[in-house]
């Protein structure tokens, strides 16, 4: 069987700790303030969160770049050489184009690289959603499995990987042309804030609205009971960009609903947010269906 490295990038907002702990290589991305360009880290040394949350507060846009084939080549082609192939799970292809990019790159090196294998995968998710699979494949690699039965049990639970988000910031939303300029003004006039989800093409979709953002966690909550079992034994993850205190009432709101669930407490990176805006709370766990 051949060796094979597991390779993600930036958007998946794995914490350090498990970067460590796999030894996980992942690619940066870039987020520009202007013609400022930072690039986000896992472990912060570019562009610490807290730094960035400020400057998206001030009113400060903030953009993301692609991940350009090349980037991909120069990742991956140093494993290559020393004989191992390459699994790269990445950001959805319904959120960004770094995909596409990366297939680029695998039909060159094939070709260059004749006999070695490079497995795109395509998490169809973004922030912590991506990087559960991303730990999932790890954790597979880990027991003796080989690349394409890592890359078949992640593509067998992409479908199965729930995120949804409330955002408070509407105006972020309509920048980045996730809702419409008309739908933003009437939300932050109104206080309703819609509830969005990944579908199964890892897109941005509305799936329900609420008064108020209290409201809207609580209707996230019920919505997520219909897509698990009871009680809920099973891990879930909150990401939130700068709001700790909805990512604790969340959590707490779900074991209270489901009957139990064991919750881990991260933050969106400055790709992510830097499309939610700050305040932004998602939820991601195992479920039913998306």
């Amino acid at each position: 069987m051949s060796k094979f490295v597991i390779i993600t990038d930036a958007t998946s907002d794995i914490p350090q700790p498990l970067v460590d702990k796999y030894k996980l290589d992942y690619i940066p991305m870039e987020v520009n303030f202007g013609e400022k360009v930072f690039k986000q880290y896992l472990d912060e040394r570019d562009l610490k969160l807290e730094d960035f949350y400020a400057r998206l507060d001030n009113k400060e846009l903030a953009t993301t770049t692609l991940i350009n084939m090349q980037t991909f080549i120069d990742k991956f082609t140093p494993y290559l050489e020393k004989g191992f192939d390459v699994m790269f799970i990445g950001i959805s292809s319904g959120l960004s184009a770094s995909l596409s990019q990366a297939l680029l790159a695998k039909e060159e090196l094939e070709s260059e690289f004749k006999g070695r294998i490079v497995r795109i995968v395509d998490s169809k998710s973004a922030s912590m959603a991506e990087g559960y699979l991303v730990l999932e494949a790890l954790k597979k690699q880990a027991s003796g499995a080989s690349l394409e039965e890592v890359a078949a049990h992640v593509e067998s639970i992409v479908p199965h990987t729930i995120a949804f988000f409330v955002p408070i910031n509407l105006e972020t939303l309509r920048r980045g042309g996730r809702i419409s300029a008309v739908k933003a003004v009437i939300g932050d006039k109104l206080g309703v804030k819609p509830i969005l989800k990944l579908d199964n093409e890892g897109k941005i979709v509305q799936l329900s609205k609420a008064r108020g953002f209290k409201k809207a966690l609580r209707t996230l909550v019920d919505i997520s009971s219909e897509r698990i079992s009871h009680p809920y034994t099973g891990s879930f993850h909150i990401v939130h960009a700068n709001n700790e205190p909805a990512a604790k009432l969340l959590a707490e709101l779900f074991i209270e609903a489901n009957g139990g669930g064991e919750v881990t407490i991260g933050n969106l990176g400055p790709v992510i947010s830097a499309h939610t805006g700050t305040g932004a709370v998602c939820i991601v766990f195992n479920g039913t269906h998306r």
